[in-house]
């Protein structure tokens, strides 16, 4: 015979209620002093001032505590904070070594951030609901990450470290023509919502996130009369467009708002139409599709009868060096310094997602480490002998 066993019936009824009752009551209490305080991010923070401003809240204790943060754009301002380049910095060395100079100081388009007046966008009419993908049921893990996931995940990550504004439209499908020109309509769209939007393919990088915009708006001397600009594509037979001019390359695409943007963004979605461009429908499903009409139809007639030859302060042509290509296609001259472009090789965006997280992270995972005394006890004035450690005679 157990112990309980040995307890009245209507007490071992009362020994079992129990506690179903004390959950109940604190769980009532819970809704009656408000929820349950949700845990704060851990107080962290980079460099030797939490006074200098940048990321961190300004708010810190007398006593030097740290500055809190209150979500993941927080972290990853934190995590690029001590490697961001200033939006004037006279010279940035890109990863292949190259030095890549501004303009002198009173040349400057930008001094300051545009923060939330920049928009970096993802345009896609795919579900991307598999496995590994950014609408999966499930949430991707690195290893099964998705090409397009990387891509994507490196331009919200881009948009955070600066505080730009960053949007993803899940745009439907034109019933005549081929997807790639949903990103036309949408970069229009947002350009009544934000200064500059910048369009991007997802297999479109920044090699080095930390540089800004506003600072690639500088050394590109993109100023407002600017109306967009693109990177010319690799001067090969394939890219010619049909007056044997290297064709601009779509895939990454900065816009700045103004009236007559929104005029040319009209005129490129409705090439096809005809209406303007004689010959432009060819393009609804032939390779390079948008980008192919903007080559060889809106280039040389844009606005009221413009052209990039006789008004090319209104459409900027990027090198291709500088803004297409990646290191593995440098014998086309185009090795993607400032923008990378995968194009042939889209399966390593991830890798390029790895280092750009990698990059700033590892340096700051050795300074807190190893630069910190209570972690390595440094013995290197010491001498053994034996079983001791001896002060050097």
């Amino acid at each position: 015979m157990t112990a309980i066993s040995a307890i009245p019936q209507s007490w071992r009824r009362l020994l079992f209620l129990l506690p179903i009752v004390i959950i109940s009551l604190i769980v009532t209490a819970g809704l009656l002093h408000g929820p349950i305080p949700r845990p704060r991010l851990p107080k962290v923070i980079f460099g030797d001032d939490a006074r200098a401003g940048g990321p961190l809240h300004s708010e810190c204790k007398a006593n030097n505590e740290t500055s809190r943060l209150d979500g993941l754009p927080d972290v990853i301002r934190a995590i690029f904070a001590p490697v961001l380049l200033p939006i004037t910095a006279p010279s940035f060395t890109t990863l292949d070594g190259t030095v890549k100079n501004l303009p002198p100081a009173d040349q400057l388009i930008h001094k300051v951030s545009l923060g939330k007046r920049i928009c970096i966008l993802d345009v896609d009419t795919r579900d991307l609901t598999d496995e590994g993908s950014i609408f999966s049921d499930h949430l991707p893990l690195y290893d099964n990450l998705r090409p397009a996931s990387a891509g994507f995940l490196s331009h919200y990550t881009y948009a955070m470290i600066h505080g730009y504004s960053y949007k993803f439209i899940k745009a439907p499908k034109y019933s005549d023509r081929a997807p790639h020109w949903s990103k036309v309509i949408f970069t229009q769209e947002l350009l009544k919502r934000f200064d500059i939007v910048v369009m991007m393919d997802y297999d479109a990088m920044f090699p080095s996130p930390e540089v800004p915009l506003e600072w690639m708006l500088n050394y590109w001397k993109i100023d407002k009369k600017v109306m967009v600009a693109m990177a010319e594509d690799p001067d090969t037979e394939v890219n010619y467009d049909l007056r044997r001019r290297v064709n601009i390359n779509s895939g990454f695409i900065i816009a700045q708002a103004s009236e007559n943007t929104q005029r040319m963004f009209k005129d490129w979605a409705e090439c096809p139409s005809e209406s303007r461009y004689e010959g432009c429908a060819v393009w609804k499903d032939k390779v390079f599709h948008e980008q192919a009409a903007f080559s060889s139809h809106l280039r040389y007639d844009f606005l009221d009868g413009m052209s990039i030859d006789t008004h090319p302060e209104y459409i900027r042509m990027l090198p291709c060096n500088e803004a297409n290509g990646i290191p593995e296609v440098k014998h086309l001259g185009c090795t993607g310094q400032l923008v990378r472009h995968y194009w042939g090789h889209k399966d390593l965006t991830t890798r390029e997602f790895s280092h750009n997280i990698m990059a700033a992270l590892v340096p700051q995972i050795v300074k807190a480490t190893y630069g910190d005394p209570a972690v390595v006890e440094n013995y290197r004035d010491k001498v053994l002998d034996g079983d001791r450690i001896l002060d050097k005679p």
